[in-house]
């Protein structure tokens, strides 16, 4: 399934050490293909960072969606584990689309992911 996936994330990590916050915004992903027989996806992604997990609301029925959301943890660090995963909502089951991971760093930085090539850019 991952094979089949087109995936972009855009991932925009703004961590301020005074505060010791991490700031996750502007995710989207494009080409979600959950299976043949469903031409467009009903994503959502799930943001861990240590011990903490957060989620967004699921947007339904695009190849193409947009997570106008911001994901806030308190307790970061400067290396700290950072890992999105993207998935199709299912009745049953939710289906893995793909993963973004990096240690976090102070500053603002944008991780890309394309499945397709399976390499990072970092722009």
């Amino acid at each position: 399934m991952a094979s089949r996936l087109c995936l972009l994330l855009l991932i925009l990590c703004g961590l301020n050490v005074a505060q010791c916050g991490l700031r996750v915004y502007n995710v989207y992903a494009r080409g979600i293909r959950p299976d043949p027989g469903n031409n467009n996806g009903d994503g959502y992604v799930r943001m861990s960072c240590g011990p903490a997990s957060k989620t967004t609301n699921v947007v339904f029925n695009t190849p193409d969606p947009n997570w106008h959301e911001e994901l806030h943890y308190s307790r970061a660090s400067p290396g700290n584990y950072l890992e999105l995963r993207v998935y199709d909502k299912d009745v049953i089951f939710d289906d893995l689309l793909g993963i973004c991971a990096t240690n976090i760093q102070k500053g603002t930085r944008k991780r890309y992911l394309d499945q397709h090539k399976h390499r990072w850019e970092i722009k």
